[in-house]
């Protein structure tokens, strides 16, 4: 939605990946929307690193691949960066980290395991304390060993359910025992595990939430949180949210809305609490 953009104050906008825009934009390209038509991302290990001369950080980010193999019906991943996950080759990513002399850092990807061979040989480059995204079913004992052992200590993990009706509704493609054994073996090997989970998918339950709880209280995991779904644009949930009635207006007046056109807030406050209560 670009346009809506504009019309908060913005002066330009990229659609898509913008490496190469900017250089558009720096070079004196002034149209307030810019299209980028290439995805330059795939596969191209001579760009060069972003250069944080000057600049301070704690923690660092490192962005190693984009997109998603996976086609969640809540996520706006798929939409956004296409129907693929595009890896940067394992030798880029190990040089940029050994390089620039990061000791801590979190890799932004949104799966970073998605290829377990091409995670361990960057494992086996890099040293330092750090943090991932990965689904839960990719997390195996091959795996866990080669993430700790190159100093991983959190991965975060969406979850957002323990009901299998309720995975396979919104697309997960996994089972409720796979995520199970994951998570146990990365806590089982000493990383921990911040499990996310989400209250509001349609057609939800009381039953699953119930289940969910569960399955939470017998399963060992360092931390857990539990987002409300959000309406983003191009997602199964944007498209039952317009048969609904959503204008789009609403996000330059309140921002991403959450889905409650079946369940009111407060019901979905009172399930997140009830999940979160079942991690005490």
């Amino acid at each position: 939605m670009p346009e809506q953009m504009l019309a908060i104050g913005y002066d330009q906008v990229v659609v898509g990946e913008g490496e190469n825009a900017i250089i558009e934009i720096l070079s004196g390209d002034t149209s307030p929307i810019i299209r980028a038509p290439k995805r330059v991302f795939i596969n191209d290990d001579n760009m060069p690193f972003p250069d944080y001369t000057g600049l301070r950080y704690d923690d660092n980010i490192v962005i190693s691949s984009r997109g998603c193999p996976f086609r969640c019906n809540f996520c706006a991943s798929t939409s956004f960066w296409g129907n693929k996950w595009r890896p940067r080759g394992a030798e880029s990513v190990i040089e940029e980290i050994n390089s620039r002399g990061y000791k801590t850092w979190m890799f932004e990807d949104d799966n970073f395991t998605a290829s377990k061979k091409r995670a361990i040989e960057i494992c086996s480059g890099i040293k330092g304390s750090w943090q991932c995204a990965s689904r839960a079913e990719t997390l195996d004992d091959d795996l866990c060993l080669a993430l700790k052992r190159s100093g991983c200590h959190t991965i975060w993990i969406g979850v957002e359910t323990f009901s299998q009706k309720a995975l396979d509704r919104c697309g997960k493609n996994t089972t409720v025992e796979k995520m199970v054994r994951g998570i146990q073996t990365a806590e089982r090997r000493g990383i921990q595990t911040m499990c996310q989970f989400i209250v509001g998918l349609p057609e939800s339950t009381p039953e699953e939430i119930a289940e969910t709880a569960r399955v939470i209280r017998r399963t060992r995991m360092s931390r857990i949180g539990v987002n409300t779904a959000w309406v983003l644009p191009n997602t199964d949930l944007y498209t039952r949210a317009k048969a609904y009635g959503l204008d789009d207006n609403v996000y330059l007046d309140s921002g991403v809305p959450f889905y409650t056109y079946e369940r009111p807030l407060s019901t979905l406050n009172n399930w997140a609490e009830i999940i979160m209560r079942a991690k005490k």
